[in-house]
């Protein structure tokens, strides 16, 4: 079976779109190529597997699984589905692309294609996700362009597993040695030295994983990247649909389990309803060696709301995202479900209080969870020095109580606004995801 050939539309064959960095050639023709394959009838008893592993899980914790659930949960092992078969397509280290991936459907404007979502495992809304198979016995060059002050947070981590990640070294944003004009090369191999940005592989390196994390969603960019494998090197096999459908099939296993357990019962609903973990650090389970996460989960009432004050301590950047048990964000492009480091009111110490409730109170960090009653959480803390007991800083307090009763326990100078300034809000944050998810 040979690979789908692939049609692209008039334009698409420039670098990128004019005004979107993640809008490429390479980008399209493995989105076509993912898409397509993802339609195998091979996926389905492996969705299904998937399926019980969530549900078993839930039952687990006397989740009681209602409609809302299921259908967050169908969505889920959908996208989860459609996740595997995008790191299988992207998977020969003799022939590296940069692909964006883990993110939510692409509708429209994206090269005259319809892309399904990829999400899995507490996807971010202000991450841009990008993927380069990596293989030890090659050497890489990866160039970048930074567009300004590039975004609030930037990462580039060898792994050697795409699901529980298991970091080998890293390079984050205020580490990276860029040029005058944005400029900057990232050279990866086995060698002890490379450029000036090196990452050493080892035996066990998968993958570069590469985040972007955008504060200002108007007005912050993805950087543009490109990459070679130096020398000629030739893949031991052919790659074909066969090998890229055989390879998610594989992949798609491996995640049930890492996030179907590891993530949803072991990270997660271990954590008593309605609390927050202290925030820790971690190489594996799809984290930051420099990023200090807090995991729980929440089932509130209609009359209720779930109160959560953070502080940020030494992170360049953290975010409060809501997700369904499906562990996926519900909506970002039309809903408030997170708020980060930039976005969010400060109260006068420093702190950051949000607001979790079916009902607006009309408070500037409020985060809809209307047709989310029960859901779960990732914070995250991300920039923070490696292993010199900062995490400790970090602070985290959440509280459930009635409705009625929020202003007994929110800060005097807590931000509000008006029906109209809800709606720009939103407005402000649907036009800065349009910029960056639309060609």
């Amino acid at each position: 079976m040979r690979l789908i050939p692939i049609v692209l539309l008039a334009g698409a064959g420039l670098a990128h779109a004019r005004n979107n960095p993640l809008a490429t050639k390479d980008q399209c023709e493995i989105d076509v190529l993912s898409a397509e394959l993802s339609k195998s009838p091979e996926f389905e008893p492996l969705k299904k597997d998937a399926l019980e592993q969530y549900l078993k899980t839930l039952k687990k914790y006397n989740v009681n699984i209602t409609d809302f659930i299921m259908k967050d949960l169908h969505v889920a092992m959908d996208e989860l589905v459609f996740s595997s078969v995008q790191k299988a397509a992207n998977g020969d280290p003799t022939k590296p692309k940069v692909y964006w991936t883990d993110t939510a459907a692409r509708r429209h404007d994206w090269f005259g294609i319809s892309v399904p979502g990829g999400r899995y495992s507490y996807d971010n809304p202000d991450c841009i996700y990008r993927t380069v198979p990596i293989d030890n016995k090659y050497k890489y060059k990866l160039t970048g362009r930074r567009f300004g002050n590039g975004t609030t947070d930037a990462s580039f981590s060898l792994i050697s597993n795409m699901n529980s990640q298991n970091t080998i070294s890293t390079i984050s944003k205020k580490d990276l040695k860029v040029n005058s004009d944005g400029t900057y090369e990232i050279t990866i191999s086995s060698d002890e030295m490379g450029g000036k940005n090196h990452l050493k592989s080892d035996w066990t390196a998968k993958q570069l994983f590469i985040r972007h994390n955008l504060g200002d969603w108007n007005h912050e960019t993805p950087d543009e990247l490109e990459v070679k494998v130096l020398g000629n090197p030739q893949p031991w096999f052919p790659r074909t649909n066969r090998s890229i459908i055989n390879d998610a099939k594989e992949n798609l296993k491996e995640s049930t389990f890492f996030y179907g357990f590891g993530a949803l019962d072991f990270k997660t609903l271990s954590v008593p309803t309605n609390e927050l973990k202290d925030p820790s650090q971690s190489s594996s389970l799809g984290t930051l060696t420099s990023q200090a996460s807090s995991f729980g989960h929440f089932n509130i009432r209609d009359d209720e709301a779930y109160v959560i004050t953070i502080s940020g301590g030494k992170s360049s950047y953290w975010v409060v995202p809501v997700t369904t048990m499906g562990l996926l964000t519900q909506d970002p492009e039309h809903n408030i479900v997170s708020f980060n480091s930039v976005q969010s009111a400060p109260n006068n110490n420093g702190t950051y209080t949000f607001v979790l409730s079916a009902k607006d109170p009309y408070v500037y960090n409020y985060i809809n969870i209307a047709g989310v009653p029960q859901g779960t959480l990732m914070l995250r803390w991300q920039g923070l020095p490696l292993s010199d007991g900062t995490v400790k800083d970090l602070k985290v307090h959440a509280q459930v109580v009635k409705f009625k009763d929020l202003h007994k326990v929110l800060p005097k100078e807590t931000r509000y606004v008006s029906s109209k300034e809800r709606d720009q809000q939103v407005r402000e944050r649907q036009q800065g995801y349009h910029r960056i998810h639309y060609q």
